[in-house]
């Protein structure tokens, strides 16, 4: 068992006409970076208190400053554990470094957490704090190998009661639970509902969509191949990935096992910010330090359906927009892109806002992506963060940008990141980005609705199997309305495996949270 920081260096654009401004001395700097794996087959593993530690430690050993001076944190971000229950995480962390906090956040967990957490430390920051500590990390991985032994796990500090556990279905439109989309099992099918949509508004026939996410994915798993912190550090071809078969089976149409993202794995990661004049203080080196410049966060609708165009997130566009656009860059000048990556729609979506559709996956990731390096629940952000700032640290002339995604594809921002201050740069508006989405106008959502209806996304329901119970879908109902739905229908569920059922005429016959479709 090994835990250790890799600098991966790489070659940027040449960004060194790029202005730089005075620094103050409340300027936040990134200034250690690290993560923890517990390599897949070597549980059981440190619980994820430990794990939190010890990424901290090794942050502390990346920026060159004894570990006894995070005594001094006045912020300190930590990532909600969604495998085991705390009674209070952060402040059991606090303990571990020996500190006061200030202030102390666990946000809800969301794939948005880690820039989150990384904005507010550098808030922190600016408002008088001079260190700051981001961290995240499951072990559901040894969790699971205790409970798979039938042993009670080892794991301390648990919560009295259950009272303060997230329940990601109290979240949901009662039509996605009664499609059979609910809870976190639920998301990849509303996922794959998206790219479905995406497909069809590209005119793309289902199985050449299916390559192209396989050519997207096998990109990706050679960045994981690369990454001694992956989770399946093994190169997948287009092939394997197109293949269904007992090890690759259907989960829901168009997604395979091996193209979701996996959260069953033990790893911790961590950033230490601090401000420029604690940094000055500690002698720590300007070509060891790297700035977080601007963020944005943007909401789409929570619930799926009401949203007017399925195939795309204006919130996704809306956020990376303002995120560039307050460092006054494109993203032709973007050196390190890692695009949060549950799902292929989540990469897809995210590459359709940016304008960069064609990229492939091995530009869009610096981890290999969370079914591959792995996805450590609402900690993944954190992983990618310390990656960037690796290349950072090493390209001195280099930009990247991350992004985070959260709920069913609802939650976004974008976090950009440089190697020095930049001349003119402006805090995003949030909330005036926020505002215009709101405008946008939503569809109503029927549950009392009988009669004609077109499909407007679909995706099949599968069992551990790979056989197809259902599908679910959302329907176009002649008002302009909505409604969510389901195929119960064996030859339909079949004819939705093979062809494009996107825009075909149905009957729904019975109404509810979601109704019951026939072939009209």
């Amino acid at each position: 068992m090994s835990a250790h920081v890799t600098v991966n260096k790489h070659g940027g654009s040449d960004n060194s006409s790029l202005g730089e401004c005075h620094v103050s001395d409340r300027t936040p700097v990134i200034v250690g970076a690290a993560q923890i794996t517990i390599a897949k087959g070597s549980q059981p593993g440190p619980e994820p208190l430990d794990l939190w530690e010890k990424s901290i430690r090794l942050a502390a050993d990346d920026a060159g400053i004894a570990f006894s001076e995070l005594k001094g944190t006045q912020y300190l971000g930590n990532a909600y554990c969604l495998g085991w229950n705390y009674d209070d995480q952060a402040a059991r962390l606090a303990e571990r470094l020996g500190a006061t906090p200030q202030q102390m956040e666990v946000p809800s967990p969301s794939g948005t957490t880690g820039l989150k957490l990384m904005k507010h430390a550098c808030d922190a920051i600016r408002a008088g704090a001079d260190i700051a500590v981001v961290c995240g990390g499951e072990a559901i991985a040894t969790q699971k190998y205790y409970q798979k032994n039938g042993d009670a796990l080892p794991f301390s500090y648990p919560a009295p009661d259950e009272s303060n556990r997230f329940v990601l279905e109290d979240q949901q439109h009662p039509g996605e639970g009664a499609s059979g989309l609910l809870g976190g099992v639920g998301a990849v099918y509303t996922f794959g509902m998206r790219d479905n949509a995406r497909r069809a508004h590209l005119g793309i026939a289902p199985d050449a969509y299916r390559h192209q996410n396989a050519e997207l994915l096998s990109a990706m798993t050679r960045v994981a191949a690369a990454n001694p912190h992956a989770w399946f550090p093994q190169e997948k071809s287009v092939e394997f990935l197109t293949t269904i078969n007992d090890d690759n089976r259907l989960i829901a149409y168009p997604y395979t096992k091996h193209s979701v993202a996996i959260m069953d794995v033990d790893m911790s990661a961590a950033q230490i910010v601090l401000s420029k004049a604690k940094a000055d203080a500690l002698g720590i080196p300007e070509d060891k330090r790297v700035y977080p410049w601007t963020y944005c966060y943007a909401d789409d609708p929570v619930d799926t359906a009401p949203r007017a165009d399925l195939w795309r997130s204006p919130a996704m566009a809306a956020a990376s927009k303002a995120t560039l656009n307050a460092a006054g860059i494109s993203i032709d000048q973007v050196d390190y892109i890692d695009l949060y990556s549950c799902f292929p729609a989540a990469v897809n979506f995210a590459r359709d806002a940016l304008g960069i559709s064609d990229r492939p996956g091995d530009k869009v990731t610096l981890t290999g992506g969370l079914p591959y390096a792995g996805g450590p629940a609402a900690s993944y952000v954190c992983t990618s963060i310390t990656k960037l700032v690796d290349r950072l640290k090493a390209d001195r002339n280099g930009i990247g940008l991350i992004s985070g995604l959260g709920m069913m594809m609802s939650n976004h921002c974008y976090g950009l990141f440089g190697t020095r201050p930049l001349e003119n740069l402006k805090q995003v508006d949030e909330a005036a980005v926020q505002a215009e989405l709101d405008r946008i106008p939503l569809k109503i959502v029927r549950t009392d609705y009988t009669g004609a209806c077109t499909i407007a996304t679909y995706t099949t329901i599968h069992d551990r199997n790979g056989d197809a119970t259902a599908a679910a879908g959302i329907v176009d109902l002649p008002d302009g309305s909505r409604a969510y739905a389901r195929i119960l229908d064996e030859g339909l569920i079949a004819e939705a495996l093979e062809v494009e059922m996107i825009g075909r005429k149905m009957e729904m016959v019975e109404a509810g949270n979601a109704g019951i479709i026939r072939a009209a």
